[in-house]
């Protein structure tokens, strides 16, 4: 035995890499719980992106091998449909201005309505405003079929029926959700913004568009992406208040080629790849700002 093999320890060291509760293994945890979250978060999305790759496919796919399920990646590969879409649709680029129309309005209209709203609840202090806020949280739990029919009459005999008007004007007055979202954001602003403003000599309303409004910029980005993919993505409102198929929408459009005995699904998907097009590519350049404005409203909790 030599004399390093005497002096070395046998047993185990607190604090040493071998030893269970030690430094070591500690990391050795956090690593296999972050390897273990990668998994799990990696899994979701693949069954997230799934449908929207399988979409994808069947509009590249021939009609013979539509519905296979090894056909992932289109083989052979076809655009057809992308041509036929546009034969059977031949107002398709109607539909899509029709859909811009309502969907760039009504998001503008809700971003300005309920940012202005959100600031008064935020900001303001007067009698009854934590009540209105419970009121206005509370309408996010009643399903819209509820008021389906009293909105119907009402905007029937104002002879809006079959117009954008139904949608749109509604959206102008804010919603319950963005409103509150806008509540929270502006909470995480500091005071000290407005009383530098206000020594300067600024009124509440140029305090709001010159100093918080652009402050606010993630927000509105965040919330006016949801709210344009919601009205772009559209489908049961638009059915009931735009009959007419001149004030159709993408979303009834596409609802069309599907029939009672033959519907047209390399057609139909083609038609949602492009629909789905202009969203994902808008995303794609604001996401940054998009995330970073649900977390500082605090809706991401």
């Amino acid at each position: 035995m030599t004399l390093t093999d005497r002096t070395r320890p046998t047993g185990p060291v607190a604090g040493s890499p071998s030893t269970p509760d030690g430094p070591a293994s500690s990391s050795d945890r956090r690593r296999a719980r972050a390897g273990a979250y990668h998994v799990v978060m990696t899994v979701l999305v693949v069954l997230y992106i799934l449908p929207v790759l399988w979409a994808v496919s069947m509009s590249l796919r021939t009609d013979a091998h539509m519905f296979e399920a090894n056909q992932l990646i289109p083989h052979p590969i076809t655009f057809d449909h992308y041509a036929n879409l546009f034969d059977i649709l031949p107002d398709f680029g109607r539909y899509v201005g029709n859909t811009l129309l309502i969907a760039v309005l009504g998001t503008a209209g809700t971003l300005l309505s309920s940012s202005l709203a959100g600031y008064a609840l935020a900001r303001f202090s007067f009698p009854g405003s934590r009540a209105l806020l419970m009121v206005i949280l509370l309408t996010l739990m009643v399903p819209p079929q509820v008021t389906l029919i009293p909105q119907y009459v009402i905007f029937r005999n104002l002879g809006w029926i079959n117009s954008p008007l139904p949608i749109i004007v509604p959206m102008l007055f804010g919603g319950a959700l963005p409103t509150f979202f806008f509540r929270q954001f502006f909470l995480t602003l500091p005071l000290e913004l407005e009383d530098a403003a206000a020594i300067d000599g600024a009124g509440r309303w140029r305090t709001f568009f010159r100093v918080i409004a652009p402050l606010a910029g993630p927000a509105y980005l965040a919330m006016g992406l949801l709210t344009f993919v919601q009205l772009w993505n559209s489908f049961f409102v638009n059915s009931i208040y735009l009959q007419d198929q001149n004030q159709w929408v993408l979303t009834q459009a596409l609802q069309s080629l599907v029939g009672r005995y033959n519907s047209q699904y390399g057609e139909i998907m083609a038609g949602v790849t492009l629909v789905s097009l202009p969203v994902l590519v808008g995303y794609l350049f604001i996401q940054r700002w998009v995330v970073r404005g649900i977390a500082f409203s605090g809706m991401a909790n």
